[in-house]
């Protein structure tokens, strides 16, 4: 049910980036790029300092820095976003531009950080149990 679930949010990502007439001339030339260093940084200052105050907390069972990286690395990305944006894109008028900047962003992330996780992932021997 889950693998169905997800296969849908990626045919609604997939179909939404390209079916549809969206606005990109309104987007600016460095909007995309400003979008992808926004949220990488973000993800990447909200995982090493929420971890680092619930070490704060914890004697043992710390988080890892390995275990950190994994987590910038392998986040969610896409499904909710694509939500608020498809709803934005109805409620505001600049949420055209939002939801096309937001399909590019999981395009991006889905593609390039997703293809490179399995190898990442395996060099830094991180297992399931």
């Amino acid at each position: 049910m889950a693998y169905s679930a997800e296969t849908l949010v990626f045919i609604f990502l997939g179909t939404g980036l390209f079916a549809f007439n969206h606005p990109y001339g309104q987007m600016g030339p460095w909007m995309i790029f400003l979008t992808i260093l926004n949220l990488n940084v973000a993800r990447v200052l909200n995982i090493y300092i929420i971890s680092w105050f619930l070490n704060l907390t914890r004697t043992n069972n710390k988080i890892t820095a390995k275990f950190k990286f994994v987590q910038v690395v392998s986040g969610l990305r896409g499904a909710m976003a694509y939500a608020l944006a498809l709803k934005s894109s109805i409620d505001f008028s600049i949420g055209p531009v939002m939801l096309i900047d937001t399909l590019l962003y999981s395009l991006f992330s889905v593609l390039g950080i997703g293809s490179i996780l399995s190898p990442l992932l395996n060099k830094l021997d991180v297992k399931r149990k």
